[in-house]
């Protein structure tokens, strides 16, 4: 009982801990999402606006080149820690049928993991490695994602992959969290990423009008954005990971503490009959001996 009792305590404040992160979380994660949506739109407006024939000069910007996937990256987005319920085995069961479903079409499947578990949980499956990252911290920074996204950008357009796709844990609510597969690499504007919660993104508006005036011209542009809206994706991918895995702790860890409580109940029960059973078996003693010395 002493032992569960300080379980509890643990679980308890874990809880707190975790309740305390997830409103910080949360409130980037919400904030994110119209900066990366709006970004995928502004990306596909300048797209339409680039010089040349895709047929005949190839593509405005080497992420924008689809060409025949044979080898695809996989990043797969969990946490470092963990104790918090199923949501580290749900992304990577994610990512394992994806993998498998790949590996059916004759394709090679590759990962980039990102989170401890995700290391571990790749570690004894048949799958290559091309790049490792942890220790992204609770509040991660643009520059500190962005080594994600450039180990993606390189693979690609060195021609080690042929496609990339981000695996991770969408956030929802504070009881949801959805493992989500989303498209990266080889950029298709034309999808500007539907997935990232247009409820979030505001409709409407001047900035939503008219047409656009480039300086100094959409190709010069179109470089210089790509590369950011890779990054902006990543960093929306690893926040939504961030308030997932608090969100999901923080139900383990109330479960956890409600199952303490509920085991020390039935503990304290366990212990009022043992106890009783005793007092009542030296008090039949006792009376056996009185009686036995009356005679």
């Amino acid at each position: 009982m002493r032992s569960v009792r300080n379980i509890r305590q643990i679980t308890k404040a874990m809880e707190l801990i975790a309740v305390t992160r997830l409103r910080r979380a949360q409130q980037r994660v919400l904030a994110a999402r119209p900066y990366s949506a709006k970004l995928g739109r502004m990306v596909a407006e300048i797209s339409a606006h680039t010089s040349g024939d895709v047929e005949e000069t190839g593509p405005a910007h080497p992420l924008l080149d689809i060409r025949e996937s044979t080898r695809v990256a996989i990043v797969l987005i969990t946490s470092d820690r963990g104790l918090c319920g199923a949501l580290n085995g749900n992304v990577i069961r994610a990512a394992m049928q994806h993998a498998a479903g790949e590996t059916a079409k004759g394709r090679d499947v590759s990962f980039i993991a990102v989170g401890r578990k995700a290391m571990n949980g790749l570690r004894h499956l048949p799958y290559r490695s091309f790049a490792d990252f942890q220790g992204i911290g609770d509040y991660p920074s643009l520059a500190k994602t962005s080594p994600i996204a450039r180990a993606a950008i390189s693979g690609f357009t060195s021609g080690q992959i042929d496609e990339a796709v981000v695996v991770y844990p969408k956030f929802v609510s504070t009881l949801r969290q959805d493992p989500t597969v989303m498209h990266l690499l080889p950029i298709i504007p034309a999808a500007a990423r539907p997935h990232m919660n247009p409820t979030f993104v505001p409709s409407g508006g001047a900035d939503d009008q008219g047409e656009f005036l480039f300086e100094p011209n959409p190709d010069a542009l179109l470089s210089a954005i790509l590369p950011r809206f890779v990054e902006v994706q990543i960093y929306q991918a690893i926040l939504e990971a961030i308030g997932s895995e608090f969100s999901a702790r923080m139900v383990a860890m109330r479960n956890a503490t409600d199952n303490a409580t509920e085991l020390i109940k039935s503990l304290q029960l366990g212990y009022n009959k043992a106890r009783q059973a005793t007092i009542t078996s030296e008090i039949i003693e006792v009376s056996s001996g009185a009686a036995a010395l009356g005679r």
